[in-house]
C-alpha cells in the first residue's frame, strides 16, 4: 500500500513542463479529426484543455501527468462507458474516440516525455461553488450520488484498486503529510484528531460494503442548471474515482457540501444529513455504515485542510489550490472535532 501511495503522490505534482496549446491544438486535429479553438483549463493532476470547433461543438481534452500509469486513463474511460451503457439518463460526460476508434491516445509532450490523453465531451452549465447553497441542492447532489453509485455497483475493472490519497481509508497517510509541513499552524489540532479517527477507520471500514464510487462529489465538480440551482446539470470529474467503502462516497460528498460559510457544528450535521438521507432513497444506506458517518466526514473534513496546504507548500505551480483562510481552517477543524462524535442514525 506504502509503494503505491507514493506513487500516486507523485502524480500530484507536474513531472514535466505543461504541454502547449499549439500542441493541444495538433493532438486535436490529427487524432480526433478537430479544427478547434482551445483554452486551458486548471486540474488537480491531469493538464485540461477545452476545445470548441468551427460548428460550436465543445469538448474537453484531459492529459494525464506523466507518472500515472496509463491503466488508470482505461479505468476512469471504462466506468464513463459503463455509465452510458447502464443509466444514460446520468449527465456525465460522453467519451469520444479518436480517429482510429481508440478511447485514449499516446505521444511525446515537448519534452519528449510519453503522455496519455482523453477526448470528452464537454458539459455545459454553473459549477455549483458559483451559486447560492439550500437543503434542495444537496438533497439534489445526495439524489444524484446515489443514483451514480447504483449505476456503478456492477462496474470492475483491473485498476480499480488503485490507491489515491483522496479516499478516506487512507486517512493515515495525512501523517506523513504532516512531516512535510512543519511550520502549518494546526498541526497540533490535526495529529489530534488523526489520534482519534484513523484507529477507526482502520478497525471498521474493511468490513462495510465496497464497490467503485466516484469519491469526488464537490462542488467544483457538480453543474447545476443555468436558471435552476437546485437542478443537477452535471458531474464532470471522475479522477477520484476507485473502490472503496460505499460509506466513504457518501461521507466525501455530505463534507464537500457543507457550505464554506458554515461554523457550527450544529448547522453541519443539518447539511450532512440532507445529503445523507437523499442519498439513501436511491442507494439504500446499512445502519453499520451509518455508524461511521460521523468519522469519515470528519477524516475528508481533516484531509480537505491537510491536503490542499501541502499542495500550497509543495506544488505552487499549480493554481488549483490557493492558500485557505486560516479561520476557514480553524472552522472545519472545529466542526471535524465535533461531527466524528455525532450520531447520523436514520
Amino acid at each position: 500500500m506504502l509503494n503505491s501511495v507514493d506513487a500516486f503522490m507523485a502524480t500530484m505534482v507536474p513531472q514535466t513542463p505543461p504541454i502547449t496549446i499549439d500542441l493541444a491544438l495538433a493532438l486535436g486535429r490529427e487524432r480526433f479529426g478537430f479544427e478547434a479553438s482551445v483554452v486551458r483549463l486548471s486540474g488537480e493532476r491531469d493538464e485540461n484543455f477545452k476545445l470548441t470547433t468551427r460548428d460550436g461543438a465543445e469538448y474537453v481534452l484531459k492529459v494525464a501527468n506523466s507518472a500515472e500509469h496509463p491503466a488508470v486513463a482505461d479505468l476512469l474511460t471504462a466506468a464513463l462507458l459503463h455509465l452510458e451503457r447502464t443509466d444514460p439518463t446520468l449527465p456525465c460526460p460522453r467519451v469520444v474516440r479518436e480517429l482510429n476508434g481508440g478511447t485514449r491516445i499516446r505521444f511525446a509532450d515537448e519534452s519528449g516525455c510519453e503522455r496519455t490523453a482523453r477526448m470528452l465531451t464537454y458539459l455545459p452549465g454553473r459549477l455549483l461553488v458559483t451559486t447560492p447553497r439550500s437543503q434542495r441542492q444537496r438533497a439534489a447532489c445526495g439524489r444524484l450520488g446515489g443514483t451514480l453509485s447504483h449505476a456503478l455497483r456492477s462496474f470492475e475493472h483491473p485498476a480499480q484498486h488503485r490507491a489515491i490519497i483522496w479516499d478516506v481509508r487512507y486517512a493515515g497517510h495525512m501523517w506523513r503529510l504532516l512531516e512535510q509541513l512543519p511550520g502549518f499552524a494546526f498541526r497540533p489540532v490535526v495529529a489530534g484528531l488523526l489520534t482519534r479517527i484513523v484507529p477507526q477507520i482502520d478497525s471498521r471500514l474493511p468490513h462495510l460494503r465496497h464497490q467503485v464510487v466516484h469519491n469526488d462529489l464537490n462542488p467544483l465538480n457538480v453543474l447545476v442548471a443555468s436558471t435552476d440551482e437546485t437542478r443537477i446539470s452535471g458531474i464532470i470529474d471522475f479522477g477520484d474515482l476507485t473502490y472503496t467503502a460505499l460509506i466513504a462516497d457518501v461521507a466525501i460528498a455530505a463534507a464537500e457540501l457543507i457550505p464554506p460559510d458554515c461554523t457550527q457544528a450544529a448547522g453541519a450535521r443539518g447539511c450532512v444529513l440532507d445529503v445523507v438521507r437523499a442519498y439513501h432513497e436511491r442507494m439504500s444506506l446499512w445502519e453499520q455504515e451509518l455508524a461511521l458517518l460521523g468519522v469519515l466526514v470528519a477524516a475528508r473534513l481533516i484531509m480537505n485542510v491537510v491536503v490542499h496546504e501541502w499542495h500550497v507548500h509543495h506544488n505552487p505551480s499549480n493554481s488549483h489550490h490557493a492558500a485557505l483562510d486560516p479561520d476557514f481552517m480553524r472552522a472545519r477543524l472545529e466542526i471535524a472535532g465535533r461531527l466524528l462524535r455525532e450520531d447520523f442514525t436514520l
